[in-house]
């Protein structure tokens, strides 16, 4: 834990002088926008201090947390707005089998004094008639209601893990403060270009992270990840996790990847990027194209496919062909579950102003080809090279 605060610290002052220049071209980056970040560095070190401060303290108040075994855990990866985040709130509605974590705890505790804190201050405000909890769901409403539709939030909601690396410095959606960093980028191509110094202490504190959480909410259960940011990831975490399942989410590339730059909208603009024009759109456009062709081609071990279509049309099957395909039976109690999670799925709907990428050629590249070559042999009933579909 030492090595990886060291690590983080190192990265946070680094990171903070990168960001406050614009060497490529990525947008204009004013005056305003270098102290904005300047305010947000200084604003995030002491809940930086505080994490780091509770992760040292459960060495010495819960080491029995490193005896715990990750058996088995089902790691949902796919490329961006192909229906992980449905698919991943369906399958943790399964409370008997999985536990994942919430969105408090990712950005609030990633510590198990952090978590047993709020869920005791959680008692105590029930036993007292939820004052804190009819509060924290009005502002929940109104700081998250303009994320509706792209990326649902709800505080007790299941979330994805990687922002348990925030900490760390390690979570890829610090792309958008920290463009300039190639630390950064080097997470949305993990397998092949992070260095091996880099994946051992990224994932030595990621899977202390996920240990904390077991120890806390399920030690009996399989744990259940979703992320869309390890599409390029999968190698390493199944040397990481060699037991471990994985489901592989899809969606058409014209689709996902306009998708994916609507959503990031209103980020970039908080923080002066160019989404429209300039080098940023190419880059998130080739990074999708590298997430496909890894997931199509380079995947470690065999793992179903699911289309983001097949959610929507059928979900039920579609999740009980997931517990077939790793020898897993559904129990009585999510099998009524899933009644209203396929009524749910008929009204699915994700909402973002796509932004269409410049070239219409890019669709041709390698890994779009694989995509639609995929496509064509399951609808002509072949089998595909890849992981099963």
């Amino acid at each position: 834990m030492l090595t990886a605060f060291f690590y983080s610290a190192r990265l946070y002052a680094t990171l903070c002088l990168q960001s406050l220049q614009r060497r490529k071209n990525l947008g204009q980056l004013s005056w305003r926008g270098r102290l904005l970040r300047v305010l947000l560095f200084i604003a995030f070190l002491p809940v930086w201090l505080l994490h780091w401060l509770c992760l040292f303290l459960d060495e010495l108040l819960f080491p029995g947390y490193r005896r715990i075994e990750l058996k088995r855990p089902l790691f949902i990866l796919g490329v961006p707005r192909s229906g992980t985040t449905f698919l991943h709130r369906s399958l943790s509605e399964d409370r008997q089998r999985f536990s994942s974590v919430s969105t408090w705890e990712v950005f609030l505790a990633p510590s198990i004094l952090q978590k047993r804190l709020i869920l005791g201050l959680a008692a105590v405000d029930g036993w007292l008639g939820s004052p804190g909890a009819k509060l924290v769901g009005w502002l929940e409403k109104k700081l998250f209601a303009g994320l509706e539709g792209v990326h649902d939030v709800s505080l007790e909601a299941a979330e994805e893990d990687y922002l348990l690396l925030l900490p760390l410095f390690s979570c890829f959606i610090l792309f958008l403060p920290f463009t300039e960093s190639r630390h950064i980028w080097q997470l949305a191509r993990f397998d092949w270009e992070a260095s091996a110094q880099d994946k051992r202490i990224i994932m030595n504190f990621y899977t202390a992270c996920l240990k904390k959480h077991m120890a806390v909410f399920g030690k009996d259960k399989r744990y259940l990840s979703k992320n869309a940011a390890f599409a390029s990831w999968p190698q390493t975490l199944h040397e990481t996790f060699p037991d471990a399942d994985f489901v592989i989410c899809m969606r058409e590339p014209e689709r996902a990847v306009p998708s994916l730059l609507g959503s990031l909208r209103s980020g970039a603009d908080f923080f002066e990027l160019d989404l429209d024009q300039g080098e940023l759109p190419q880059i998130l456009v080739e990074m999708m194209d590298d997430y496909y062709l890894h997931l199509l081609e380079n995947f470690p071990v065999q793992a179903p496919i699911i289309h983001m279509d097949a959610l929507k049309r059928n979900l039920g099957d579609t999740i009980v062909s997931i517990y077939q395909s790793f020898g897993d039976e559904i129990s009585s109690d999510y099998r009524q579950q899933l009644q209203g999670l396929i009524e749910e799925a008929s009204h699915y709907r994700t909402r973002t102003n796509a932004i269409q990428p410049a070239s219409d050629s890019l669709w041709q590249s390698q890994g779009f080809s694989c995509y639609y070559r995929l496509r064509q042999q399951a609808e002509a009933g072949t089998d595909s090279a890849g992981p099963s579909s």
